[in-house]
């Protein structure tokens, strides 16, 4: 008998962790309060105007290689990088669309910039540009690098050689030339 409730209370232990267990992945879900726009813009430290080139996914993680064309809080590169950490199950971005523009707003002050769907961060719609123009001006274009200077490299320090000196293997040939043609005159005569 008391075999019998030993199983039976190890067996209801044993339920009671897959009923925990199974039901832990969905208290993963996003519960952020975004708040509104104002909000958003004062937590951000970079707002910008990007386009989505590519999207790296490592398990639920999201990095977005994007180009930004303006900015309107921080100074983002022309070229960057957007992280966000999880799915949008974990208040992540999720997969955004590659070609589309978002306006991003995001933490740091360098790549890779951090944004998640508590941030703010959506398409780049007129509604939206006009709603965060309105908050911060009309931001800057983001220029792309200039061009590398050409730098001029010596080779040699010393001064170019002589006339004498240039002008000896010409007539060095010159002179080897002429006999040539004396030697096969004489052969020529015999």
């Amino acid at each position: 008998m008391i075999r019998a409730v030993r199983l039976a209370a190890a067996l209801l232990f044993a339920c009671l962790g897959l009923v925990v267990t199974v039901q832990a992945p969905a208290s993963a879900e996003c519960t952020c309060k975004p708040g509104t726009l104002e909000q958003q813009v004062g937590r951000a430290e970079a707002v910008f105007i990007a386009t989505v080139d590519n999207v790296e996914v490592a398990g639920n993680d999201h990095t977005y290689d994007v180009t930004a064309s303006r900015a309107y809080a921080g100074s983002p590169e022309r070229s960057t990088q957007v992280f966000s950490a999880g799915g949008r199950n974990a208040c992540g971005l999720g997969e955004l669309a590659v070609g589309t523009s978002y306006v991003f707003l995001a933490t740091g002050t360098e790549a890779p910039f951090e944004a998640d769907s508590c941030s703010g961060t959506s398409v780049a719609n007129p509604t939206k540009v006009a709603k965060v123009e309105k908050l911060l001006g009309e931001g800057t274009p983001v220029e792309p690098p200039p061009p590398p200077t050409a730098e001029r490299t010596l080779v040699e320090d010393s001064p170019p050689a002589g006339f004498a000196r240039t002008a000896a293997p010409g007539a060095a040939a010159a002179i080897i030339g002429l006999l040539g043609l004396v030697v096969v005159r004489r052969l020529g005569r015999r």
